[in-house]
């Protein structure tokens, strides 16, 4: 079962480093920690947000008011195939860290987007970009949770290869 950890600062949790304190906090570090944790929230009456790596997130001095879920999924899968690289990536993976092992495996698609904070996860909704390259053009389709169903729909992330 999971237990939210009460009164936790967020601003360690940011890259400016300001703010106040979450209600609740919890750290989803796989996908059953996260859809129990939004169970929890919605049993609870409790508003939810999300947390990934903290950068362009501002958090006011009075906090937040219900559960914070941090993502914390790590993981990567690469596959590769004659024409591409099929690479599946957790949420809580930090973007840049996933860019440099791309390029250490000599895949194209992603190498542009180096140097951009944050999590994998935020990446497809932010549609990183940078020098004339998004991610949009590498990402092929991504899994999500639906809060409000809690629905769990598995897709992949491809990268090209030379």
């Amino acid at each position: 079962m999971v237990a939210p950890r009460e009164a936790v600062p967020l601003a360690p949790l940011t890259t400016l480093g300001v703010g106040g304190s979450a209600r609740f906090l919890v750290d989803g570090a796989d996908d059953a920690t996260i859809l129990e944790a939004l169970g929890w929230a919605r049993e609870h009456g409790v508003r939810t947000r999300v947390l990934g790596g903290g950068s362009n997130v501002v958090v006011s001095d009075a906090g937040f008011d219900g559960l914070v879920l941090r993502i914390c999924t790590r993981g990567t899968a690469w596959t590769r195939f004659p024409s591409h690289v099929d690479l599946e990536v957790q949420a809580g993976e930090v973007w840049d860290d996933v860019v440099a092992e791309g390029v250490r495996r000599g895949c194209q698609g992603l190498e542009c987007l180096s140097g951009i904070p944050g999590l994998t996860g935020a990446t497809p909704i932010q549609n990183v970009g940078a020098y004339g390259q998004e991610v949009a053009e590498t990402i092929t389709g991504v899994r999500v949770v639906d809060a409000e169903a809690q629905l769990d729909r598995r897709r992949r992330v491809r990268l090209l290869v030379p």
